[in-house]
């Protein structure tokens, strides 16, 4: 089922399973800013990542000498007990909360909500996580939202660059074969903070920014200067992503990263994730402006 929130401005689409994106539109000029979902092409179109980034070594992980089973990405994609809940026209949030279902993929009593609030011409999306346990608790959370890049016979996908507000080089981690996170790093080319996408971008699966020094970036045609503005505050790392020759562009702000190739299965002793202390809550939020 989906769910509509919309003010002035927009209107937005969120998908109850997964309290995943479908639709952010201009309600005057009917412009579409997110990709339409096409299982044929990608089974999602803006996934909630949570507690877990990309894939997880041996797709499990231990504490206290137990084994849990855990999918790429996390237990908010694709699940289908989110709790919703309105909060008036334009805002709304899909909840989970640990139960003995999650107990059997997570180690931890918690709570995760993900709030869709439209403020004038920006979309927040917030992940707020709560520790209800009574030890530390340890996860990943992210987004993966695929932004529409409307391709014609006069439009490519290299007519849409990627704008950084840094014009430091870019270097990208990789993933191997498996799937996980590799030692070997690589130079993307770039022009002055300008990124240039292209149908071979990709090819080499995700570009993977990690320990970054800005915290917003803007997607737009070659030709403007205007397009939609990414922001994302508390996020330490970020990646991007496309199928080769899609008409869409994954924004992907990260607090955590995919395993890593040597990682351990403990969760206490995974490199990049986020500790927070018994009764503590986490509140981070990602921004879509629309210029």
């Amino acid at each position: 089922m989906q769910y509509t929130i919309e003010n002035e401005i927009l209107i937005c689409a969120i998908e109850s399973i997964g309290a995943e994106i479908r639709s952010l539109k201009n309600k005057t000029t009917g412009e579409e800013y997110i990709w339409q979902f096409n299982k044929s092409i990608w089974g999602s179109s803006s996934p909630v990542l949570f507690p877990a980034i990309g894939k997880i070594k041996e797709e499990k992980v231990v504490f206290n000498g137990k084994e849990y089973s855990m999918p790429k990405h996390g237990i908010i994609r694709n699940n289908d007990q989110l709790i919703f809940r309105s909060f008036g026209a334009s805002k709304c949030a899909f909840v989970l909360n640990g139960s003995e279902q999650t107990l059997k993929q997570y180690p931890y009593k918690f709570s995760f909500s993900v709030e869709f609030a439209l403020n004038e011409n920006r979309l927040t999306m917030s992940y707020i996580v709560e520790n209800r346990d009574t030890v530390p608790m340890q996860f990943a959370c992210g987004g993966h939202t695929a932004y529409a890049c409307p391709l014609s016979g006069n439009t490519k996908l290299q007519d849409y660059v990627i704008e950084f507000p840094t014009q430091n080089e870019l270097k990208a981690g990789t993933l191997g074969e498996s799937g996980l996170l590799t030692h070997h790093t690589r130079k993307i080319s770039s022009n002055e903070g300008i990124l240039q996408l292209s149908d071979t971008l990709f090819n080499e699966d995700a570009l993977i920014f990690s320990d970054i020094d800005y915290d917003w970036i803007r997607l737009r045609r070659r030709d403007k200067e205007k397009g939609i503005v990414v922001r994302f505050e508390e996020f330490p790392n970020l990646a991007l992503w496309s199928k080769p020759g899609a008409d869409f562009i994954c924004i992907e702000p990260w607090l955590g990263l995919p395993d890593h190739e040597e990682e351990s299965l403990d969760l206490t002793q995974k490199s990049t994730l986020k500790t927070i202390q018994p009764d503590s809550k986490f509140t981070c939020d990602i921004v879509t402006e629309i210029e």
